[in-house]
């Protein structure tokens, strides 16, 4: 009896302290998050381009980064998975094909992105993620949105799905950037931001130098959807920065699919290059 008695209390105890971790990490973000907001009162983001950072009298996209992405979306892109062509067989422009690692398909129906992650993009991503430059969200949203715009499948979508972080990463980061794109996003095109969705349940090492099956593998049971009701018989968008292989998107479309999900597309800001295969 003594002892069944002892371990309830120490279970108590365990849960109550849990609990308060868990307030406390909430409380921090909050305040991180009003600092921020607060920071960026006093001392509005620059006006320069939000891309290359050179001088931009409209705080907006300058017109070399414009013509860059003009490049970019006139270039040939895998008709599943939207990366950027780096050899087409046959001749570039004959067929519209899919890349070497969306022959077998893919649980999502159809991803875009505003260009490749390299260049001026690339260091966007960077100081947005890593430098913690929050503003950056909006402008690169905004770019998202119009890629959104030109893809009518995209118009079907009941609700933006950010791919989660793990509680200890975005503690650690103090934001998740695919929620702070997924927000921007959508005010700027009217589609509900659906939070709650998906939980990242299990931490996984950093996938950066890792192949496409080891990030497959390393992501096994890292995401669960918790709110099905949210997403069953419904078309959403998944929302992330950057689109690698696709591993990170199709384990979680894989998750959605098992809650019911109806039509999953993905919208990222930087994607990659591939070789088509026709």
């Amino acid at each position: 009896i003594y002892g069944k008695g002892r371990g309830k209390k120490y279970q108590k105890t365990h849960t109550e302290g849990t609990d308060r971790v868990r307030f406390l990490i909430r409380m921090r973000l909050m305040l991180s998050r009003l600092l921020e907001a607060a920071l960026e009162l006093i001392f509005p983001p620059p006006r320069a381009c939000p891309l290359c950072e050179t001088h931009s009298p409209q705080a907006g996209v300058c017109m070399d980064c414009r013509e860059l992405l003009a490049g970019y979306a006139g270039e040939q892109t895998c008709s599943l998975c939207g990366c950027f062509i780096l050899h087409t067989y046959p001749a570039a422009g004959d067929v519209r094909g899919t890349c070497a690692h969306c022959g077998g398909g893919r649980p999502f129906d159809l991803a875009r992105s505003v260009g490749p992650y390299e260049g001026p993009l690339r260091e966007a991503v960077h100081r947005l993620k890593y430098r913690k430059v929050r503003w950056l969200a909006r402008p690169l949203a905004a770019l998202m949105s119009e890629t959104v715009r030109q893809e009518p499948l995209f118009q079907r979508s009941a609700g933006l799905v950010p791919v989660p972080l793990s509680p200890d990463r975005e503690n650690r980061r103090g934001f998740n950037q695919a929620a702070l794109l997924a927000g921007a996003l959508g005010e700027i095109t009217g589609i509900p931001v659906l939070k709650g969705v998906a939980a990242r349940v299990r931490e996984t090492p950093p996938q950066t130098c890792l192949s496409r099956r080891e990030r497959l593998r390393n992501l096994e049971g890292a995401f669960a959807v918790t709110a099905p009701h949210l997403v069953k018989k419904r078309n959403i968008t998944i929302v992330d920065d950057v689109y690698t292989t696709g591993s990170t998107v199709s384990i979680l479309s894989q998750e959605l699919r098992q809650a019911g999900t109806t039509g999953i597309l993905v919208i990222t800001f930087a994607g990659t290059r591939q070789t088509a295969v026709f």
